[in-house]
């Protein structure tokens, strides 16, 4: 009985000490830029403070970075992250792809658009303690009989 107690003792400490915790950080300037191709317009506000939410659901692990009405949205296939090289995709369903979203309110609707290619690479640093995630993709918004490209550079630090 003591043996099968100490097991799941262990157990339940190297799950918790090992997972991604989930949780919210509050950033005085925001990580994410989001450009047009001209490299003018970013539609993140550097110099306003933003929210890197970190949740876990099915599976699935998220990480999206919010200012105001607008989000920035990963989606991974895994419950944690690996250091490595994800592929941006905009129907992942592997464990080594990612989706990505550009999503905003407005009017009381929401609209999103699906970052089209790119890579996240994770990396994770022992001296603090926290994951660092490049990302780098391009976002194609298809309207009407035109396209349009955006550039999407983002680094955050998470823990």
């Amino acid at each position: 009985m003591k043996h099968l107690f100490f097991v799941f003792l262990v157990l339940v400490i190297s799950i918790s000490v090992f997972a991604q915790r989930e949780g919210d950080t509050v950033l005085k300037h925001c990580p994410v830029f989001i450009t047009d191709t001209a490299g003018y317009n970013n539609y993140f506000i550097e110099a306003l403070p933003a929210t890197i939410t970190v949740d876990k659901s099915k599976g699935i692990l998220s990480v999206v970075v919010s200012q105001k009405d607008q989000f920035f949205s990963l989606f991974f296939g895994k419950r944690k992250l690996e250091n490595r090289k994800y592929i941006i995709k905009s129907n992942a369903d592997s464990k080594r792809e990612v989706a990505a979203r550009y999503s905003f309110r407005s009017d009381g609707q929401v609209s999103y658009v699906t970052v089209t290619s790119g890579t996240v690479e994770c990396s994770f640093n022992k001296e603090s303690q926290l994951w660092n995630l490049k990302v780098v993709g391009v976002i194609s918004n298809y309207v009407g009989r035109s396209i349009s490209y955006f550039n999407v550079k983002a680094i955050l630090f998470i823990p």
